[in-house]
């Protein structure tokens, strides 16, 4: 098969599970991104990418490409022999062809959040969009899939062809986040670590994080925020000069992995998660994690793999971070049930193997109804 993958470029834990969505299935895999500067063809990992540039974004999640870009895609489409487009952000300007005239088949996957928790207004507006934009896709699209089974339900009940709507969770490549050792907390010269990892915007709600961090009890700790995003000069800001924050910009997994080993709690104090990758490949190492009602934590977590904030107020954050720190014995335990958690039940293999088997499935019925058409005319 031939597979072409549109999704953006090191931005959150979209484009790494895209990567390893390439590297794990056995097929000639494309991923086209359109949320860079970047330019043409380019090979990173064994996995060969090509991008559009963008020449303006929204909040780096609605992004405008240059005109002629929809055509070039196209193009490059023909000359990759592509069976498939799988995107994973519709936001770019480049789909809006694909979706408007399909002339291949084309799968989406909803890794967009379907409720944040937010004041009521911006509730109303970010669901009522989401809604939308599910609605139209749907017309168009042969299959969505869904991270979060909640989501069949509710897409179903905005109107949805049911049959449209797979479920396939998101995996945890639990060879890659493991246990292991780690120096790191050496090197920054501390006792104790707190790490955060993601995409800095307003969805992840990373001021509350800081907030708390910057009361808590336990001292020689640190923080550490890994990733990049719109939010980077606020959350330096609120930071200010403390030397207990440390912010790395964005890191290859090699790199992150360094911290999270050495790690003693992951902190995820989200306003909205579709699945929480986050929390697996953290819990999938070992570690514990303090992370808000959001996606698929509590099943995740559960009462003894982790803490569910319950107010997610800064001083419940507070306590909870200083609970961890302070009682490290029973944060191990944890880590070692949360790790059992993730290989028992969310094995990244069973992802690859699933999304691969419907690839095949989409593109034999796309031919024969392609078939079945000119036969008839």
């Amino acid at each position: 098969m031939n597979i072409a993958e549109i999704t953006t470029y090191k931005v959150g834990g979209i484009s790494n599970y895209v990567t390893d969505l390439a590297k794990g299935i056995d097929e000639n895999i494309l991923i086209i991104t359109g949320n860079t500067t970047k330019s043409g063809y380019r090979k990173e990992g064994g996995v060969t990418f090509y991008h559009i540039p963008c020449a303006l974004n929204f909040w780096e999640l609605y992004f405008i490409n240059p005109p002629g870009s929809y055509q070039k895609v196209r193009k490059l489409m023909q000359e990759n022999k592509i069976e498939l487009i799988h995107f994973h952000n519709p936001l770019f300007t480049f789909i809006t062809g694909f979706v408007m005239k399909p002339k291949l088949p084309l799968v989406m996957t909803a890794h967009y959040v379907v409720d944040v928790k937010s004041n009521k207004l911006i509730s109303f507006i970010f669901n009522r969009a989401i809604k939308l934009i599910t609605l139209y896709i749907s017309k168009k699209a042969d299959k969505i899939i869904c991270h979060n089974e909640d989501y069949i339900k509710l897409f179903a009940s905005w109107g949805v062809d049911r049959k449209k709507l797979v479920f396939i969770p998101t995996g945890v490549d639990t060879d890659k986040f493991s246990p292991g050792k780690s120096n790191i907390k050496k090197k920054l010269k501390c006792k104790n670590l707190v790490i955060f990892w993601g995409r800095l915007g307003y969805q992840k709600n990373i001021p509350l994080l800081i907030k708390a961090f910057k009361n808590i009890k336990t001292s020689d700790t640190k923080l550490v925020i890994v990733g990049k995003g719109p939010d980077m000069k606020k959350l330096n800001a609120l930071a200010g000069k403390d030397e207990n924050i440390i912010f790395t910009g964005y890191l290859p997994d090699d790199k992150l992995l360094e911290y999270i080993r050495d790690a003693d709690a992951a902190v995820l104090p989200s306003r909205g998660e579709s699945w929480g990758s986050v929390i697996g490949e953290a819990m999938a190492c070992e570690l514990p994690v303090i992370s808000s009602d959001v996606g698929k934590a509590k099943e995740f977590i559960g009462e003894d793999r982790g803490i569910i904030l319950k107010d997610e107020t800064v001083e419940e954050l507070t306590e909870k971070i200083d609970y961890l720190l302070n009682n490290k014995e029973m944060a191990k335990e944890m880590g070692k049930k949360a790790r059992k958690k993730i290989i028992e039940n969310y094995r990244w293999g069973k992802t690859i193997d699933e999304t691969a088997e419907l690839y095949r499935d989409v593109i034999k019925q796309f031919k024969n109804k392609r078939k079945n058409q000119k036969n008839i005319t």
